[in-house]
């Protein structure tokens, strides 16, 4: 006898996929509505196709990993050994699993790996053993009780200052007397740029400037007065 499959889906995605997308993608593939999709994404495993052989598990499977589903495919010799008590879904023909079903075959499940650690230089220290030296108490405040306040402006002797700071002054310097301008300071105005016209000369008034093939020439059109007529 071939043996027969649950396929089973327990809202897990296969790495990468977005939930939003794999609900779209499972709405479209099942014609589900948001009250299945829900059931579908509760985290408890709901049974997609029941007793299928292994080629229509495979197509499911294949389906459901293309749309970014996880699914779960479980003999149908493990389902029997528990009481039927599963609850047919309204739409798809879903239904829920019995509480406490193993969603992973025997053959599907990571074996427990017991892990040695070796630790023979640590100790465990009893109750309220501190694990670490207290930190060591503050320092003692300064004494300031020699100290007084100065009135605001009052030098406070001890304190040095900084040192004048000494200007030259050249003896060519001299202070512009009252009114002055420092017009003597200005610069020389600019001596006017040497242009030789000589090779110009003044046309005569009213000649042509233009030559004439560059000269553009416009005469009015006489407008057309066949139709008027003076009256006596």
């Amino acid at each position: 006898m071939s043996a027969r499959f649950d396929v089973l889906f327990a809202g897990q995605l296969l790495e990468g996929r977005d939930a939003a997308t794999v609900r779209a993608n499972l709405g479209r593939l099942f014609k589900a509505d948001e009250a299945t999709l829900d059931k579908l994404f509760s985290g408890k495993a709901q049974i997609l196709k029941r007793d299928a052989d292994a080629a229509t598990a495979r197509k499911y499977q294949q389906a459901l990993e293309k749309a970014g589903a996880r699914p779960v495919l479980r003999p149908c010799d493990e389902a029997t050994a528990t009481p039927a008590v599963a609850a047919t879904a309204p739409h798809a023909g879903l239904v829920l699993a019995p509480p406490g079903t193993d969603v992973l075959g025997p053959d599907e499940r990571a074996p427990a790996i017991a892990s040695s650690i070796s630790a023979p230089t640590l100790d465990v220290a009893a109750a309220g053993e501190r694990l670490a030296e207290p930190a060591p108490p503050a320092p003692p405040a300064p004494d300031t009780s020699h100290l007084t306040l100065g009135e605001a402006g009052e030098n406070i002797p001890g304190l040095s200052r900084p040192a004048p700071v000494a200007v030259t002054i050249s003896d060519g310097l001299a202070l512009e007397p009252e009114g002055g301008d420092l017009s003597d300071c200005a610069m020389p105005p600019a001596p006017a740029p040497a242009v030789d016209l000589s090779h110009l000369e003044l046309a005569a008034a009213g000649a042509d400037v233009l030559e004439e093939q560059y000269r553009k020439r416009e005469t009015a059109a006489a407008p057309d007065t066949s139709r008027l007529t003076l009256e006596e």
